[in-house]
Parts: structure tokens; sequence; C-alpha cells
């Protein structure tokens, strides 16, 4: 996966053989709605607390992202590999 481009980066994060996966689709909509929570909620006053808070505050929202999509790809694949 070192040699792989950004177009195949990117398709790898949405595709599973060759189409749509809906679980990995559910776990960007997770992390979308997630991001604009914090940004709604939590970034705004992260900001005016000084630079230090606000990298910590975007840390966190990054992790929560990255947290709630992995969930939704490993049920995905937990409901893939046990349904049959």
């Amino acid at each position: 996966m070192a040699d792989a481009t950004y177009e195949e980066l990117i398709l790898d994060i949405l595709y599973v053989d060759g189409r749509i996966s809906k679980a990995k689709l559910i776990g960007i909509l997770a992390g979308l709605i997630v991001f604009i929570a914090n940004m709604i909620y939590t970034i705004p006053y992260s900001l005016r607390a000084g630079p230090l808070l606000f990298l910590i505050t975007m840390s966190i929202c990054f992790f929560q992202i990255v947290l709630y999509y992995c969930i939704c790809r490993c049920g995905g694949y937990l409901i893939r590999r046990f349904s049959n």
C-alpha cells in the first residue's frame, strides 16, 4: 500500500470490491456529523481559550472521526463475514 496513489487511497476509503460500501459510507457520515457538532459546540470555545487548547480539541475531534469510521467499518466487515 506504500506505492498507492492518492486516488487509490481515496477509493480505498469508500469502496470494497469495486462497489460503494454502505458501512464505510455510514462511517464517513458519522464522522462528518461529529465534525459538524464539534464545529458548532467545542471549537469556537477552544479558539477563544488559546492555541494549545484549540490543537488539543482538534486532535480529539480527529480521533473521534477516525474512531467512528473504524467502528462502522468493522461492523460492516462482521456483518458481511458472518451473515452467510
